[in-house]
């Protein structure tokens, strides 16, 4: 054939098929490549949800509450940095603190002037103020501390003759001198009272010889439980006895130190009353020393506020104990992948804890995210949020990665993976 001009024309593909042809070719590459990029786009780790598991109730408090008080009350100190935890029975409302009321006036006094380790504290000059004091004291047939104008003593002298012989002149002393006077000492109570929450503790004098020297059993089990985590104080109600001058040692008035682990406390009385009686006791359970503190209020005879105080502690040492808190394979996060893949993560020890009752602490997990594939990973722990106690936690399973079909109907989403 011969060729011509007009013969190469013919048979020269069109411009629009050439660009249709191009085209196609292009859609074609874009086709392979965005199914490349769907089918190859990395896997994004999955994080953990966190689970909230079942776990067996710890059984409740067991107390023997005594009968012969009108109300009562026992406190634990916190446990591994737990919250101390307490608990009352009878009469809510205020009555009478006799003579623990010297208890409350001395923590008044120490968040005002607080004392440093062994020191004595200021030394304090006394003058006819105190002596007023002293004759009032030996009216009201309290307990005294024989005092004289220009008498020096120290501040920590004048708290154990207040704690340990319950001298009613030497609370006052100590009172007036720290805030320069009663009113403004009692001004000072009601403010500490309220800052910590005693709705129905209220003074009317350091000593408690005023029926309106008030609190509620609550309020004196919450304020047992700072009394005895102040260390002046605690070291204080410790003591058998204290060298009082013109009288020579004086015996601590609680009858129960010594006994039943009770290492500490205060008494109360007032006629129109009964008998008030606060202590702390310490004991070793399982290894390990728990102190915990006691209020009785409302008795009659010393005899009965003793065997009701013994009664009540007694029974609450039996609430201590080692606890399962969070069983082997217990279920504390799941990992849920987009694609809907799943696995659990568990513990794979007990956590164990020493608590009281069912005071037990509370929990954390943290857990790292995982890749898909991964099986029987350890991922993390658990621990109690007070103490060093830990338990590890590993993935039940594998976490299946997404399989070809899900990639493709879900493309946006697993290009999206590029940038996540």
């Amino acid at each position: 054939m011969t060729v011509t001009a007009a013969t190469q024309r013919a048979r020269r593909p069109h411009p629009l098929v050439v660009m249709l042809r191009i085209l196609i070719a292009l859609v074609l590459v874009g086709v392979v490549a965005l199914g490349a990029a769907v089918l190859l786009a990395p896997t994004p780790v999955v994080a953990a949800t966190p689970v909230t598991p079942d776990v067996e109730p710890l059984p409740e408090p067991s107390i023997d509450w005594p009968t012969t008080a009108r109300a009562a009350g026992y406190g634990v100190v916190g446990i591994d940095g737990g919250a101390d935890s307490w608990a009352t029975t009878g009469s809510d409302e205020a009555h009478p603190m006799a003579s623990v009321t010297k208890l409350v006036t001395v923590l008044v006094v120490l968040e005002a002037r607080p004392i440093e380790g062994d020191d004595r504290g200021e030394t304090i000059t006394l003058d006819d103020d105190d002596v007023r004091a002293l004759t009032r004291a030996i009216a009201e047939n309290a307990p005294v501390a024989p005092v004289r104008s220009g008498m020096q003593v120290t501040q920590r002298d004048l708290i154990e003759w207040s704690l340990v012989d319950s001298a009613g002149n030497a609370v006052w002393s100590l009172a007036n001198w720290a805030f320069g006077d009663i009113d403004a000492f009692l001004a000072a109570a009601d403010d500490w009272a309220a800052r910590h929450g005693f709705e129905h503790t209220d003074l009317d004098d350091p000593a408690g010889l005023e029926a309106g020297s008030v609190s509620s059993a609550d309020d004196l089990t919450r304020i047992a439980l700072m009394a005895v985590e102040d260390p002046v104080v605690l070291s204080t109600i410790q003591l058998e006895s204290v060298r009082i001058p013109g009288i020579g040692f004086a015996p601590n008035t609680n009858r129960l130190l010594g006994q039943h682990d009770i290492d500490g406390g205060k008494t109360g009385t007032l006629k129109v009353w009964g008998r008030n009686l606060f202590v702390t006791a310490i004991r070793e359970v399982d290894g390990v020393e728990r102190r915990v503190v006691g209020i009785v209020m409302g008795t009659i005879a010393a005899d009965e506020t003793d065997a009701a105080m013994v009664q009540l502690l007694e029974s609450v040492w039996p609430n201590f104990g080692s606890r399962t808190i969070l069983a082997e394979d217990t279920v504390v996060a799941e990992y849920r992948a987009p694609w809907g893949a799943t696995t659990d993560a568990v513990t794979t020890g007990a956590l164990e804890a020493h608590v009281f009752a069912d005071h037990a602490p509370g929990w954390t997990s943290t857990t790292e995210p995982i890749e898909a594939g991964s099986t029987g990973t350890a991922v993390g722990e658990v621990r109690l949020d007070a103490g060093e106690v830990a338990a590890p936690v590993r993935t039940t399973g594998m976490l299946l990665a997404p399989d070809v079909w899900w990639r493709v109907t879900n493309a946006p989403q697993v290009l999206g993976w590029y940038w996540s």
